[in-house]
């Protein structure tokens, strides 16, 4: 299951399906293209034991994902059936350590759209509690959400209702003000952050996953910069 796969390859669509995630065998990792092409800066297909934490755990994937550690800021982060959960605390974030203040992360989302759940993606988190979030939430009906989180405390930018299947991709990038949250490839959010809104970000850059539910699993994290 993910990014294991030792010949998959990550590529983007051209400006006709902006956006859209492809996938082809070449080489672990490597992303073809032109010089606008963007890189891969992060990833991790959780694979591992059992219960082992992923606080400073190293993603188990090829180059340039190899060198990759997450954090483990709010919630207890482990690893079940190669893919990675959280416990029960509400808001559960981790991350990784890559840099990147414009950039985008994806991660699969599973047993998702059941008994109010959610689950998510982050961008610009700042090391601590301060981060932007790209959120979908199982309900009545089901929804996505972009969220600022300051200091702990979430503000719902924006939100639209969105059909949840028993697995879903989200993608949340963000490039200066500019914000998009896709789900399965399809844009369902765009949103402009005003000046305030990068002033609370700040100079954040860490991309990671977020949890509201014990149930949700993740997989096949990606994050890439332009």
């Amino acid at each position: 299951m993910g990014l294991t796969m030792a010949i998959a390859t990550v590529g983007y669509a051209n400006a006709a399906t902006l956006g859209g995630i492809t996938t082809r065998t070449l080489g672990a990792f490597s992303v073809s293209g032109g010089s606008s092409a963007p890189t891969v800066a992060g990833c991790d297909d959780f694979t591992g034991t059992n219960g082992v934490s992923l606080n400073a755990r190293a993603a188990t994937v090829a180059a340039p994902c190899a060198n990759r550690t997450w954090t483990v800021h709010v919630g207890a982060w482990t690893i079940q059936s190669n893919r990675a959960a959280a416990n029960a605390t509400a808001a559960a974030v981790a991350t990784q350590n890559v840099t990147a203040s414009g950039a985008s992360a994806r991660v699969e989302l599973t047993s998702l759209n059941t008994g109010s759940r959610s689950g998510g993606v982050v961008v610009s988190h700042n090391g601590t509690t301060t981060y932007l979030a790209a959120v979908a939430i199982d309900g009545s009906p089901d929804r996505t959400e972009l969220r600022l989180v300051n200091a702990g405390v979430p503000t719902v930018l924006a939100s639209a209702n969105t059909p949840l299947a028993t697995t879903n991709s989200i993608r949340l990038s963000r490039a200066g003000a500019a914000v998009t949250v896709q789900l399965d490839s399809s844009t369902v959010l765009s949103y402009t952050l005003s000046a305030a809104n990068q002033t609370t970000l700040g100079t954040g850059t860490r991309p990671g996953i977020y949890s509201g539910n014990t149930n949700v699993r993740f997989d096949n994290f990606l994050t890439d910069r332009p």
